[in-house]
């Protein structure tokens, strides 16, 4: 049996909805050679009436599993079955532009020392598209990097939506560790960054979904949730090693940016814990100031940057984003 060039994986967990869709951003690719895994990790909604839908593709594998076990057990569970040259993932929330694998093909004939390559994407909010992960004016390293520069966005914007690494990077470094629940993929990424070059396509391939957090929903939980982020942080900073002034600025940079998600979401005490532990500046004075902001006035400044945001994109969005979001709209949700 001749293998294919790309294993496609694809967990999800009550996600009907938007697996759907996500199958048929894959159902449309315009490259042909490659093997798809979709692991239902115990849903109880209508995932396995989606999982029916496309039933008739050829080297789709669904997998049902009884109980919930987290993502990355199934991410661990797919590649073990898969065969392809190279692993890439699409997360059950996002969407795949028709020719994401086919320029990833591409780029793996043009440079096949890469072992580990990512492109641009565009994101998504409300269904609408408002922005990339990187511009084209921004610098983007290549070639055989430091390890740690897998660590947060500062050097590599990526997301695993726009990830594909080399399957001999298995072997060498082993699979994403079950052990962590944010940043599994980051830690993995960073082992095989010590043996692969990377790569990179500026064009967007992908449709990256972000979920706003509601104010006062659910405090506890998010909090919870975004201590533990920096906590896989700081594991997946141990597995790097980096120089004591990479780590510096690291830890200030995941910090600063984690501190000011939690003063958007009004947890202004979440947030000076962070920017205590930053060298202390101008701008991170004003912050840690503006961190005592009253919640209800952290609302309305949210309420209006989105009627502000919405209305910018409605009346000034650019053509190529009305593109995407027409094509969304004509082949994704028809």
């Amino acid at each position: 049996m001749i293998e294919p060039l790309f294993s496609v994986i694809v967990t999800t967990y009550n996600r009907a909805r938007l697996l759907y869709q996500c199958l048929k951003s894959l159902s449309l690719q315009t490259f042909t050679d490659y093997e798809a895994f979709i692991v239902d990790d115990g849903s109880t909604d209508e995932t396995c009436m989606v999982f029916k839908k496309f039933s008739y593709k050829k080297n789709w594998n669904f997998i049902q599993l009884e109980k919930n076990h987290g993502q990355f057990y199934c991410r661990n569970l797919a590649i073990k079955k898969s065969t392809g040259k190279y692993v890439t993932f699409l997360d059950s929330d996002d969407l795949w532009l028709p020719q994401r694998l086919e320029k990833f093909a591409e780029l793996i004939e043009r440079n096949p020392t890469a072992g580990f390559v990512f492109s641009n994407g565009y994101i998504m909010q409300n269904d609408i598209i408002i922005g990339k992960f990187f511009y084209e004016d921004r610098k983007i390293p290549t070639g055989k990097l430091s390890p740690y520069m897998a660590i947060s966005n500062y050097w590599l914007s990526y997301v695993t939506t726009n990830v594909a690494f080399i399957r001999d990077a298995i072997d060498k470094v082993g699979y994403f560790r079950e052990d962590m629940s944010h940043l599994e993929d980051m830690e993995l990424y960073v082992r095989i960054l010590k043996y692969y070059e990377v790569d990179c396509i500026r064009q967007p391939l992908s449709v990256y979904r972000i979920h706003s957090a509601i104010i006062g929903k659910n405090q506890r939980s998010l909090t919870l949730q975004w201590e533990k982020g920096i906590e896989d942080f700081l594991i997946t900073l141990q597995t790097a090693q980096p120089p004591d002034e990479i780590k510096t600025l690291l830890k200030e940079f995941v910090y600063y940016n984690q501190a000011v998600v939690f003063i958007k979401n009004a947890y202004g005490k979440n947030a000076r814990k962070y920017l205590k532990e930053i060298k202390p500046n101008l701008k991170i004075i004003l912050v840690y100031l503006f961190s005592f902001t009253p919640k209800w006035i952290i609302s309305i400044l949210r309420f209006l940057y989105k009627k502000y945001r919405i209305l910018k994109l409605k009346f000034l969005s650019s053509e190529e984003y009305r593109q995407v979001e027409k094509w969304l709209k004509g082949e994704i949700k028809k």
